[in-house]
């Protein structure tokens, strides 16, 4: 991904503020105008003092000199701070427009991509390495814009002081141009390999910290400690090595700019004391005072380039993401008003990897309303086939039809409509109880909020908390997964779509309520089509349709009866929960 690449990029979010940026530029040539003018009125009022000591009387053009350098200055401050102003809401209105982009993106991705990707590096991504893009636009805005008006400018008023010593200036900016530029290109790879090792540091820390409770349980927080200690190594020697190159830019040109200012000091003095020329002491002073002006820009640009690399190799990896493929637009598919509930597996094959197949010649029929339960070892493709059916991924061959249509011919978004999970694994946002409940179901009201967690068994504890449904889940250290699993099946029992999974969604919670949750499932999954994926097989007896699978193919279908009569997998899976040792 080339640095050209990376500036057009980049450029997309500017064109929306470009007006902001005339006005910007703008303040900046009044604040750089305003900046420069003071020191050639320096200039005059010295000389206008140096009349003072030969005729002992200041004239009228000392006071018009003072009371205008008065008037730069403030105007200078003044514009100064508009442009300052005007560059940060620049550069943060961009990358608040790419910060929302790279979470936008979050939701076109295929399910496939996050599972495959460090959630923590997916999060350095998308805030550290924006927040370090958004540091060298800043700076860039700032130093680079003032920076080459102030060199232009500065370098049109010396020409036309002296046409002799500006030559001269010119002539030795070359040598400041050629080590920046050297440093650069030496500082960009150093920060690339810093910012990939900051994300894999980031993604290690956000693993330990979501999983501490494992981590104390098998006492691997030496094994973590040591892992942490080789990422920071890491870390640390690619930052020493982009900050070692960086750091080159700053004294390197300070050492060309000092040549520059001894040069024009020397020659200017020799200038004046010898009187070979009409430069005066108030001159001399006005070049000194450009030479540096000159000069510093330099200073200030060389050091944006090195953090400019640093935002490149930030930009390069949000760019990649933002590049990933997405979920293909599905304008053009249908959407489905309400379904019955009839699903068909037609011969469905698929794999998480091409070398290792998982699920071969698949075919199941299921009639609406009908409870199917799906059993069989781990890793036999249980999930799996939910995780199709609700396409997080998509199947390699065959088909999967609802209501006889193919659920590719279906926008995502319609077919998950008529469709609600409870999962194994809880997931509660940071909101009040009330907003978790409501949370698949637009508009919802406080009453139907209620009579769902009634129907979950949840009501009861929640009004135990301080605030009742207003409780803030953060908040609620004390509530055991349990009882967050209680508010996602509550969830689910709000919104009551025609098509219910339930993958072990019961398996955090104890017996005695489990009998009572089955109750409300009972009630539920009447007249709705319903998958459930349990371990327990007591709690699938009850089930239409058992589908028993090994090795990503179903090996048996009946009721629990039927399959226990049949004495084969499905025996031996149940009598193996109830095997006494």
């Amino acid at each position: 991904m080339s640095i050209k690449y990376l500036i057009k990029r980049i450029a997309t979010y500017f064109r929306p503020y470009a007006l902001l940026a005339v006005f910007a530029i703008i303040s900046a040539i009044i604040y750089v105008f305003s900046t420069l003018f003071a020191p050639i009125l320096v200039g005059y009022i010295i000389d206008e003092l140096d009349i003072l000591v030969d005729h002992s009387i200041l004239t009228n053009n000392f006071y018009v000199y003072l009371y205008s350098l008065i008037g730069t200055v403030v105007i200078g401050a003044l514009f100064g701070y508009i442009m300052s102003y005007l560059l940060s809401k620049l550069a943060y209105l961009m990358m608040r427009d790419l910060r929302k982009d790279a979470f936008f993106k979050i939701n076109k991705l295929p399910v496939a991509y996050i599972d495959s990707h460090s959630h923590g590096d997916l999060l350095s991504r998308i805030i550290s390495d924006i927040d370090t893009v958004s540091e060298g636009l800043l700076q860039t805005f700032t130093e680079a814009i003032t920076g080459i008006i102030t060199i232009a400018v500065t370098l049109v008023f010396m020409l036309t002081l002296n046409f002799k010593i500006g030559l001269i200036v010119v002539g030795l900016t070359p040598l400041s141009l050629i080590g920046a530029t050297f440093i650069a290109k030496m500082s960009f790879k150093t920060f690339k390999n810093q910012a990939t090792a900051r994300g894999k540091l980031t993604g290690f820390v956000n693993e330990m910290v979501e999983n501490q409770l494992v981590v104390k349980a098998y006492g691997m927080e030496k094994t973590n400690i040591a892992t942490f200690n080789a990422l920071d190594d890491e870390l640390y020697t690619y930052g020493v090595n982009a900050q070692f190159y960086s750091s080159l830019a700053n004294p390197t040109t300070r050492f060309v700019n000092a040549i520059i200012y001894l040069v024009v000091a020397t020659y200017g003095a020799i200038s004046v004391v010898s009187g070979a020329s009409a430069l005066t002491v108030g001159k001399l002073s006005i070049f000194l005072s450009y030479a540096s002006s000159y000069t510093k820009p330099f200073n200030s640009i060389s050091a944006v380039a090195a953090e400019l690399q640093n935002s490149f190799a930030s930009l390069r990896r949000i760019c990649e993401f933002l590049d990933e493929k997405e979920i293909p637009n599905e304008a053009n598919l249908a959407t489905l008003e309400e379904i019955t509930g009839k699903i068909t597996f037609d011969n469905v094959e698929f794999s998480y990897n091409k070398e290792h197949k998982l699920i071969e010649n698949f075919s199941l029929s299921c009639k609406p309303g009908e409870q199917i339960a799906i059993v069989g070892p781990t890793g036999c493709g249980k999930t799996t086939m939910i995780n199709l059916l609700m396409r997080f991924y998509d199947i390699n061959s065959g088909d999967i039809l609802v209501d006889d249509k193919s659920i590719y011919e279906i926008s995502r978004k319609s077919l998950r409509e008529h469709m609600g999970m409870v999962l194994q694994d809880t997931w509660l946002f940071e909101g009040t109880i009330f907003e978790n409940i409501a949370y698949g179901k637009d508009n919802a009201t406080k009453e139907e909020v209620i009579a769902a967690a009634k129907k979950a068994y949840a009501h009861e504890f929640i009004m135990q908390l301080k605030d009742g449904y207003d409780t803030k889940v953060s908040n609620t250290d004390g509530m055991s997964i349990g009882q967050k699993q209680l508010l996602c099946i509550a969830r689910l029992m709000l919104r009551l779509p025609n098509v219910l999974i339930l993958d072990e969604a019961t398996s955090n919670i104890d017996t005695r309520m489990e009998i009572m949750i089955s109750k409300a499932f009972k009630e539920m999954m009447k007249g709705r089509t319903t998958f459930i994926i349990a371990h327990r097989l007591s709690t699938i007896k009850n089930a239409d349709k058992i589908i028993v699978m090994k090795d990503g193919h179903i090996v048996e279908v009946g009721r629990h009866e039927q399959l226990l009569a049949r004495n084969g997998f499905y025996t031996a899976i149940y009598n193996s929960q109830f095997q006494v040792k």
